[in-house]
């Protein structure tokens, strides 16, 4: 009996080692501003968006096993305080981010058709996109914090952050604006947009670095897809900016300019998790010419563009 506790104990212990997840405290920000942003391009295109009643069943099932992964995440976070008790930010930043899940569960669950499926920027989406973002930044403060960097800067894990948070806020009311009241967001879009310039710049070189997952195909095409967001953020972003100042015809344009910030934000997040996951990827591996998979993934980029120009079209 006393050697299965100890083996009990043994198994726990190993279990609760485990560190803090990277990419599960940024999934409600991802689903929230991706399904936003996409719904909007897609409306902006001329297509109606599906009824929440359709999707509620399935998206209460699948924010269950997010939840249960936050939960998770949570116990391995709350498990470590007293290995980090001299650290000061630690135990407050730990309370602060179970508050915000709370919170977080009481609002999507509350209004999961108003919350989790939106269709247009409202209060209640700002409020839970808002919440989600300090969930994300909590969340890499936490898993970072075991992964201190190396003589290497890779990518960072906050700029993504930062990204959907802003696009998730700024893009649809610009979207839904236009021909009206959009002088304000025209001037903010034109500073946002020069630091997002001035901040991609200065990330590329962290995308480009030569790190173990360079092993792995999928993380190649996300590198090709990061860089050809960056491009096409900025492009569109420049035409929405001259075509709404003008009040020209933009849903071509605006629908990029919803899109592609969301998957620079999204495919950001992940090449930041596979920089710092020590994995060996000895499935599908590069074998040799790494370039052509980063270009793979900029076509790819550029054919899901080009799916918004045959749509609108038809």
């Amino acid at each position: 009996m006393v050697r299965y506790h100890i083996e009990e104990v043994f198994h726990m212990e190993q279990w609760l080692s485990r560190q803090p997840l990277i990419l599960t405290p940024t999934i409600p920000l991802m689903w929230t501003v991706g399904w936003l942003c996409t719904m909007s391009a897609y409306i902006i295109l001329g297509g109606e968006p599906p009824s929440p009643n359709q999707l509620q069943d399935s998206v209460l099932l699948v924010s269950a096993v997010i939840l249960v992964m936050n939960i998770y995440n949570l116990i391995l976070i709350y498990q470590r305080a007293e290995k980090y008790r001299n650290l000061s930010p630690y135990a407050p930043r730990a309370l602060l981010l179970a508050i915000i899940l709370i919170i977080s569960i009481v609002l999507a669950w509350g209004q999961p058709k108003v919350v989790l499926i939106p269709s247009h920027l409202n209060i209640w989406v700002m409020i839970f996109i808002v919440l989600n973002c300090l969930q994300a930044l909590l969340g890499q403060f936490f898993a970072l914090l075991e992964r201190p960097q190396s003589r290497r800067r890779f990518a960072s894990m906050y700029w993504p952050i930062v990204v959907l948070c802003v696009a998730g806020i700024v893009t649809p009311p610009s979207l839904e604006l236009h021909n009206g009241w959009t002088f304000p967001f025209i001037i903010s879009d034109c500073i946002l947009l020069s630091f997002f310039i001035v901040r991609s710049w200065q990330e590329i070189p962290r995308i480009l670095i030569k790190v173990q997952a360079n092993n792995s195909i999928i993380y190649e095409m996300l590198v090709g897809i990061n860089l050809a967001t960056i491009i096409s953020t900025v492009v569109s972003g420049v035409l929405f900016i001259v075509f709404d100042f003008n009040n020209t015809e933009i849903s071509i344009v605006a629908a990029c300019f919803a899109l592609s910030p969301t998957i620079n934000g999204i495919s950001g997040l992940i090449i930041g998790a596979m920089q710092r996951y020590n994995n060996d990827y000895r499935y599908g591996h590069v074998k040799g010419h790494p370039q052509r998979y980063i270009y793979c993934g900029i076509f790819w980029m550029i054919i899901l563009l080009m799916l918004g120009f045959i749509l609108k079209k038809n």
